[in-house]
């Protein structure tokens, strides 16, 4: 049964994110949704301190998991009033929400995709899903969507993948799933930003890029693209406003958006991306 896993908390965040997965999970044939919640953003909200020692409040404690029980069922009825045929299980976890996230992907195999919310300036309180992004993409060994708050779910038409010229081999993640593609009314879009002044790549190499996403991709209407920007995530951001994008599908290597999180703030990254959702390939 293909299942997709969302970490959710008590935000208009992460609730935008179930949307979303539903809607995606009927479009691309998932049959199963978990939701995961875990105490690690609510686990302080019932320790007093005390002349120097913490204990926990009972009255509080119970206030909690009636909140989380609510906040599931709610969640839950979300996907079940839309979408009846799809199945929704509920986890609960005390552990850390990285630690949380990789334990039931271990433990449940049919996961094929997690699904992160990510605040943006339209979130009304800050998502603690949203400020784990970073550390749940980069440790995930499925593919990751990654959903901006103010996202709002229409079918996928064009899809902008961002390429390094020097890597085009790790286009082949793409290529892994050719199949599903095809079955979309889909265009790809791809960008190669050369990010020294001066320096334009050679004919050679752009010929050589083309080549391999024609071989590989002969049934799927495509375009590749070329440009400069001192700053990758600014190049990428920049093409993705000036051009009609659904999705934007990170690859690894110098073009990914995770690349860059290793040595930017959160803010100067991802966040940045309030339009489109970003789809992690592994």
């Amino acid at each position: 049964m293909r299942t997709i896993l969302i970490p959710v908390d008590f935000t208009s965040t992460t609730e935008n994110a179930v949307r979303i997965a539903s809607e995606w999970a009927k479009q691309y044939e998932y049959q199963h949704i978990i939701l995961l919640k875990t105490a690690g953003d609510s686990e302080f909200a019932y320790l007093h301190i005390a002349e120097g020692h913490s204990f926990v409040n009972e009255e509080n404690v119970n206030d909690l998991l009636h909140r989380t029980e609510s906040l599931l069922n709610h969640l839950s009825s979300i996907i079940t009033e839309k979408f009846p045929d799809i199945k929704v299980s509920k986890v609960l976890s005390d552990w850390a929400l990285t630690r949380s996230v990789n334990e039931v992907l271990k433990n449940q195999p049919a996961i094929e995709l997690l699904v992160l919310g990510s605040d943006d300036q339209t979130s009304s309180n800050e998502s603690f899903v949203s400020d784990n992004i970073v550390s749940i993409a980069r440790t995930s060994p499925v593919k990751t969507l990654i959903v901006p708050n103010s996202y709002r779910y229409k079918a996928i038409k064009n899809i902008f993948i961002p390429c390094d010229l020097k890597g085009i081999t790790k286009l082949e993640r793409l290529f892994h799933h050719k199949s599903l593609i095809q079955k979309q009314d889909v265009r790809l879009l791809f960008l190669n930003i050369n990010t020294h002044e001066g320096d334009d790549t050679g004919d050679h190499k752009k010929e050589e890029l083309e080549t391999y996403i024609h071989q590989h991709l002969t049934d799927i209407p495509s375009s590749v693209y070329y440009s400069h920007d001192k700053n990758i995530i600014n190049g990428i951001l920049t093409f993705a406003m000036t051009h009609a994008t659904d999705l934007i599908i990170a690859l690894p290597g110098k073009h990914s958006f995770l690349y860059y999180m290793a040595s930017m703030s959160i803010s100067e990254g991802i966040y940045q991306n309030t339009n489109q959702p970003v789809l992690i390939l592994k």
